[in-house]
């Protein structure tokens, strides 16, 4: 029997354990539980506080976009309305031009007993023509088209409107108020005009430099088409004919010039032809001085390649047959085989002919030097015809004539065979 109510006993404490037990896991979950609901709820918290500031972030760019497109159209409008100043302006005097010019020129039509809807046809036929007329001229003046004729018709209608109300204005007869009544009619379109006279762009819209350049300009081409007539109308025919804007006016220019000259810019028969006259004077005067052209060709070549020196110390000095190096330009210097053309040459250098015989055989290979020497003189002749063994001597320095004649013998054959 004890046993039985131990055993129950027992039984009654681990129930009360296992409760306790129990209780404590359920309340550790409800714990958990909780956590994760105010973690849950933190997380909603912050998602829809984030949510609430890039809300507000966004409707603060929004407010600022749209303030900032408020001030720049506010901007905007201002500056066109300090621009359109003129325009407001003309608009003005037109209005206080239109309305008295209407009414006048209403009663003056009246006067002449036409029914009243007639009168006022006419009366806003006259004034519309010449706005309509300035309208379409202003937008042919925006779109680059002449605007002439627009101008012509908006005068027209101005005067003929400004020409009733003078005839009929009340009072005596051409009295100061028929002229103001006339100066109404013109005042809208003459102040329009006035406003686009100020906007249009004139030599004072451009710099000091530019409008010399452009005088500068007018007067070179005004200069070219009086002292050139003929090349100045080619140079216009060429100008026309090409496409526009695809040729340049220096180039037509030229083209123009080679067209009726055949030359180069400034070259022209009479140029030519005085050319050739002051050859001849001045082959005339060195033929009077015994002298021939080319033995002055050689001189004035021989002065540029031959440059006078200050003494014998100034460089190498020639060798002993008075040819550079030695070479084949040795030979007596004054004698059969030398010429007064050496010793020239060497009198230019300040140095002494050798006054030795030549030791150099006529078969001797042809130096470089002594042919472009020989070259030079030809380009300087013109005409390798015109070599001669003389002024090949004085080109070389001396040398023998059969070395010299070698010399002038391979140039004309190197300039036949160019």
């Amino acid at each position: 029997m004890n046993d039985f109510y131990n055993e129950r006993r027992r039984d009654r404490v681990a129930d009360r354990e296992q409760d306790r037990a129990d209780a404590l896991a359920h309340a550790e979950q409800k714990r958990k539980d909780d956590l994760a609901a105010a973690e849950l709820r933190r997380q909603d918290e912050a998602e829809r506080e984030e949510r609430d500031r890039r809300a507000r972030r966004e409707t603060d760019r929004e407010k600022a976009r749209r303030c900032a497109e408020r001030k720049t159209a506010r901007a905007a409008l201002y500056a066109k309305l300090r621009g359109e100043g003129d325009t407001g302006g003309a608009l003005l005097v037109m209005f206080c031009g239109i309305i008295p010019a209407l009414y006048f020129q209403l009663k003056a039509l009246n006067g002449e007993h036409l029914p009243a809807v007639i009168s006022l046809c006419l009366a806003v036929m006259l004034e519309a023509g010449a706005w309509v007329a300035t309208v379409a001229g202003e937008r042919a003046k925006r779109e680059g088209r002449p605007t002439g004729r627009f101008r012509v018709v908006m005068w027209a209608c101005a005067s003929f409107a400004a020409a009733i109300n003078y005839v009929h204005a009340p009072g005596p007869s051409g009295g100061w108020l028929a002229w103001v009544l006339a100066a109404a009619s013109y005042a809208g379109v003459f102040f329009w005009e006035v406003r686009g006279w100020g906007r249009h762009k004139t030599k004072a819209g451009r710099t000091k430099a530019q409008r010399t350049e452009d005088r500068r300009r007018r007067r070179h081409d005004r200069k070219r088409r009086r002292k050139f007539r003929t090349v100045y109308e080619r140079y216009t025919a060429i100008l026309a004919a090409a496409p526009y804007g695809s040729l340049d006016t220096e180039t037509a220019w030229r083209a123009a010039w080679h067209d009726v000259h055949r030359a180069h810019l400034g070259i022209t028969a009479d140029v030519l032809a005085a050319r050739v006259a002051a050859d001849k004077a001045l082959a005339e005067a060195v033929a009077s001085a015994e002298m021939t052209p080319e033995s002055v060709a050689v001189e004035l070549f021989l002065a540029d390649v031959f440059t006078p020196g200050t003494g014998p110390d100034d460089g190498p000095q020639d060798g002993p047959g008075g040819g550079p190096d030695g070479g084949p330009g040795d030979g007596p210097i004054g004698g059969p085989g030398g010429g007064r053309g050496t010793a020239t040459a060497l009198g230019r250098k300040r140095k002494q002919a050798s006054g030795r015989a030549s030791s150099k055989t006529p078969d001797k290979p042809l130096a470089e030097a002594d042919l472009d020497k020989v070259r030079d003189l030809a380009d300087a002749l013109r005409d390798v015809s015109k070599l001669s063994v003389g002024n090949v001597r004085a080109a070389v320095g001396g040398g023998t004539n059969a070395y010299l004649i070698r010399l002038r013998d391979a140039v004309k054959a190197e300039r036949k065979s160019k």
